[in-house]
């Protein structure tokens, strides 16, 4: 029996949180948190090829198929597959090793032919035998959830396939009312996915008014109309907030300097052009336009 392991420590393998995947309990998803290492039997028990499937981030558009730069018709997403193992019958895969990403979803398929992209209108895992999703995330919390998009394309508008899945619900990929509405229902709550301004309902006001930066080409502290300044921690802004900008929002991820105040080297996540990333507000795409902040209700 062969068994396809990244040349890594024994004691560093340990440290991970481990998980097992045996021939006759392949189902069609699994969410671990990472880093961690995932043992996995093929399902027929025999030496099989192994590929691993990555959606290609781009941007589509189910309000104007075909239109992004894939130019791709509604629902029709492009994954690449890339052979990671070949003739073993169990592998050991290691989140960020060989192919893995660290956190985000992926597809693993288990003696699949030998291809470089694949089209697909349904869910790899719903359309194709033998093959799984994993998502990976850092944690349960709202962010840690957010992270399972990682690696997923920007899909406006998110919609049913032909077979039902609910495209973000599905981890194909999302838009930015998405990904925030995303985390929510993960942690159980019942919140639909709207768009940008449909989500407030859900949403109560942090701050006093719309906050713009400030001169400061260097800091681009935000100040409301008074010149206060958006306070981050105590009974400021928190990790997990709404940054609203009207036709996008995104989620408050980390204060970085000038620390205490929100600026714009502070970090986001958000899903906009090639999907679901981290970034600096100065790099979102919406820099400089009037942004209100939100908190969620619940």
């Amino acid at each position: 029996m062969a068994l396809g392991v990244t040349v890594l420590s024994a004691v560093f393998i340990f440290l991970l949180s481990s998980h097992y995947i045996g021939s006759r309990q392949w189902a069609s998803e699994f969410s671990f948190v990472a880093p961690c290492s995932i043992h996995v039997v093929s399902p027929c028990g025999e030496d099989v090829r192994w590929q691993i499937l990555i959606p290609v981030r781009d941007h589509y558009d189910n309000m104007l198929p075909g239109t992004g730069p894939v130019g791709l018709g509604v629902d029709t997403l492009l994954y690449t597959v890339s052979s990671i193992f070949d003739n073993q019958d169990e592998i050991l895969l290691i989140s960020g090793e060989n192919g893995v990403p660290e956190l985000g979803t992926f597809y693993l398929a288990s003696g699949m032919q030998n291809l470089d992209t694949l089209h697909l209108v349904d869910p790899p895992h719903s359309s194709l035998p033998d093959v799984i999703q994993i998502s990976l995330r850092p944690d349960d919390t709202y962010i840690g959830f957010l992270y399972e998009l990682i690696n997923t394309p920007f899909l406006m508008a998110p919609r049913r396939t032909p077979d039902g899945s609910q495209q973000s619900d599905s981890r194909l990929g999302t838009d930015c009312a998405g990904l925030a509405v995303y985390g929510r229902r993960r942690q159980g709550f019942d919140c639909l996915y709207l768009g940008p301004q449909g989500i407030t309902e859900y949403l109560i006001p942090v701050g006093d008014g719309s906050y713009l930066p400030d001169s400061d080409a260097e800091t681009g502290i935000f100040r409301n109309e008074y010149g206060c300044a958006v306070s981050v921690g105590n009974d400021g802004l928190h990790p997990g907030d709404i940054l609203h900008f009207g036709a996008q929002v995104s989620v408050f991820l980390e204060d970085r300097e000038v620390y205490g105040v929100l600026d714009s080297q502070d970090l986001v996540i958000q899903s906009w052009f090639s999907g679901p990333h981290v970034c600096t507000i100065r790099n979102n795409g919406f820099f400089g336009l009037p942004v209100r902040l939100y908190r969620w209700s619940q």
